[in-house]
């Protein structure tokens, strides 16, 4: 419950600094944002699903490392399915979507 209503304060502060007519840099804001908000909820995430103890030094430095190997973990998996994606074969054929025959790749 409390997330939602921090969430929802970040947001109306979003909107009200977007308003303001004389504020020169609104992508830094809208960006300083974006990521006050993928931070928050990614530690709230990492948070509920590991049971981390911010009680104590140790505790901190441990949490930092499940988070940061967290974060770590999701760019490597954004990075396989980029490297899987530019390895299909995206060249146009005349073939319909719905073949029942497999198409192969050329040979070269």
């Amino acid at each position: 419950m409390i997330s939602w209503i921090i969430i929802g304060i970040i947001v109306v502060l979003a909107i009200l600094v977007l308003k303001m007519n004389h504020f020169k840099h609104r992508t830094w804001v809208i960006i300083i944002i974006l990521l006050a908000l993928f931070l928050y909820i990614s530690i709230t995430v990492v948070n509920n699903k590991n049971d981390l103890k911010f009680n104590s030094t140790e505790g901190v430095f441990s949490s930092i490392k499940v988070y940061f190997g967290w974060l770590a973990n999701g760019f490597q998996n954004l990075k396989v399915i980029t490297g899987n994606a530019l390895r299909l074969d995206w060249t146009s054929t005349n073939k319909t979507f719905f073949d029942k025959k497999p198409v192969e790749p050329e040979k070269k």
